[in-house]
Formats: structure tokens, C-alpha cells, sequence
């Protein structure tokens, strides 16, 4: 199979750089950022039979001993082209893989490189939730993408875990692992590399799309936000949309807090659920992918997190 490369010009990031490896029958595009750092694009969209699960954003960064990918995919086949795509990217074998959070497109692709003896680092809640929910999201996923795109799948479970935020040399390259507690989801983790100042946020923050928060604490997420803000990082990949910077944050601070606000306004007036829906419509959102699939949903699980709020406060007060 022949693989190669071609440039053009492109962001203020640099170049784009076309690396012709099949996956989900779309070749590979990866952004260059800065000197040794790639983000590969995921599509913005629900995961479906086109897209195989490719739906989230994977970073490469190039250490004087190794490669560092950031995400492994959804599936086996997806872990096998990120795999081959960091290592011509690099040109050096794969140091290390971080799991940013639980999520199936996000952690599928380990078995790819466990095959290859590549460790998968991620933080402890990350880990306990895929060994608990795993099994169900890979049924769950090739639902939808189908058994062809899942062949070979199988759940690897991180063996290397972080608790709390640290910075440690990984490959040749100083990385801040930042963990900020139950977010968006559980286990999430954000990687600096503070070589280049490109932080990679993982699903924290989502640029032109709606978020999920099925399995969020809005409150959470909100103080994640505050600890991305106060890193010194010149560029910012997000694990939905496209890279930025530090400002782009605020577009979804601000979603969330009108979230929160309008949810809580709606039940502190005693309205249902379904009124609740009614009232907390965000009309300025609505241009962004996946608002009328999922913005509903995140109404109702602010709701339920309120309320559980409200239920445990008044036992306390008895």
C-alpha cells in the first residue's frame, strides 16, 4: 500500500498535510500546529455508518524518543491508521497513548497499539468506567457503525494511570496532565505540551456543536473550564471542532451557564420538566451541529441533576 504526503496552505496554524491511509474510506488529514504537533480531524457529527465513529479530534506530538498520541479512535481499524499516521508523522515509533476520557470513539483503538506493546496512560476514573461501561459501548457502537467497521475491536484497558494533575517528561517532551474531576465526564484529562504550548482539552470543550452531558456535572465542567483558562497555552485543540486558542473557550462557558441558569429558573418556579424543555430553548445555539438532537437531552439532565441537588439538601435539612 502507498502512503505520501501533500501540503497547502491552509490555517494560521501552518499547513495541512494530506496522509493517504484508509479509514472509513476518507483519507487521514492532519493539522500541523506547531513544530512536531498534528491534530487529526474528527467529523463534526453523530457517529454513524459514514463515519465509522471517527468523530473526535487525535493528537500527534513528535518527542526526541518517541510519539505521543492523544486518543486512540473508535474501533480497531481507526487505532491502526492514527497508529501508522503518528509514526510517519513523527518518523519514530509510538511512545505512548493517553485515553482523554472514557468515551467509546475516544479509547476503542487501544487494542491497535497494546497490539504493538505501545502503554496507554489515563486517569484512574477513566479506567474504572471503561471497565465498567465498555462492554455496552462497543455493542452500543457497532449498532451503529455496523460489525464490518468493529472488526478485530477489543476493550484494552489503560495500564498506566494519573490521579491528580502533574507535569512529567514523556518521549523528550514536558507534558501537563491536567485533571480537573467529574466534567464532562468522570475521568476527564487535558494534555499541555508545554514544549509548544498546544493544549489538547479532549471532549471539555466542543467548538460549533452542542455538547453532551449525559454523563456531565454542569458545575463541574464550568470549574474545568477555569483550569483550562488559567494554563499558558498559545493554542487550543478541542476534541470536537476546530483548533483555536484560549478565547474559544467561551462560547461554550457560555452555553453552559445559560443552561444552568435556565434550567434552574424553570424549577425553582416549580415548573415541570416538559415546561422546562419549553423555557429553556438557547435560540443563539441553535446553528450549532447537533442542537436539535441533543440540546433537549441536556435540558432534562440538568434538570434531574438539580433536582437530585434539591432532594438531597432537604434531606439534610430534616
Amino acid at each position: 500500500m502507498s502512503r505520501w504526503f501533500s501540503a497547502s496552505p491552509a490555517s494560521r496554524f501552518g499547513f495541512v498535510l494530506l496522509l493517504l491511509l484508509p479509514i472509513a474510506g476518507h483519507a487521514l488529514e492532519a493539522v500541523a500546529l506547531a513544530p512536531g504537533v498534528w491534530m487529526i480531524p474528527g467529523v463534526l457529527a453523530e457517529v454513524n455508518d459514514g463515519n465509522r465513529g471517527r468523530v473526535v479530534n487525535i493528537g500527534i506530538i513528535a518527542g526526541a524518543e518517541g510519539a505521543i498520541v492523544i486518543d486512540s479512535g473508535a474501533n480497531r481499524l481507526q487505532g491502526e491508521a492514527i497508529l501508522a499516521a503518528a509514526q510517519r508523522l513523527a518518523g519514530k515509533p509510538v511512545s505512548l497513548v493517553i485515553n482523554t476520557h472514557p468515551h467509546p470513539q475516544n479509547v476503542l483503538g487501544n487494542a491497535a497499539f497494546a497490539a504493538q506493546g505501545i502503554p496507554i496512560l489515563a486517569s484512574e476514573q477513566t479506567r474504572a468506567r471503561m471497565a465498567e461501561r465498555c462492554p455496552r459501548c462497543v455493542a452500543a457502537i457497532a449498532e451503529v457503525v455496523g460489525s464490518e467497521a468493529m472488526a478485530g475491536t477489543a476493550i484494552v484497558l489503560p495500564g498506566l494511570t494519573v490521579a491528580a494533575t502533574e507535569t512529567r517528561s514523556v518521549a523528550g517532551r514536558r507534558l501537563r496532565l491536567l485533571v480537573p474531576g467529574h466534567a464532562h465526564s468522570e475521568g476527564d484529562l487535558a494534555v499541555h505540551d508545554l514544549d509548544s504550548g498546544v493544549l489538547f482539552s479532549g471532549d471539555l470543550v466542543y467548538r460549533g456543536q452542542v455538547p453532551h452531558l449525559a454523563e456531565a456535572r454542569i458545575d463541574g465542567w464550568l470549574g474545568a473550564l477555569d483550569v483550562l483558562r488559567r494554563e499558558p497555552a498559545r493554542w487550543l485543540v478541542p476534541g470536537r471542532g476546530a483548533p483555536g486558542t484560549l478565547r474559544d473557550l467561551e462560547p461554550l462557558a457560555e452555553y453552559l451557564v445559560s443552561l444552568r441558569a435556565r434550567v434552574a429558573a424553570a424549577y425553582a418556579q416549580g415548573r415541570s420538566l416538559d415546561e422546562a424543555l419549553e423555557r429553556a430553548a438557547l435560540h443563539d445555539f441553535a446553528s450549532w451541529e447537533g442542537y436539535a438532537s441533543r440540546h433537549a437531552r441536556n435540558v432534562q439532565h440538568v434538570y434531574f441533576e438539580i433536582e437530585r441537588a434539591d432532594l438531597i439538601g432537604a434531606r439534610g435539612r430534616q
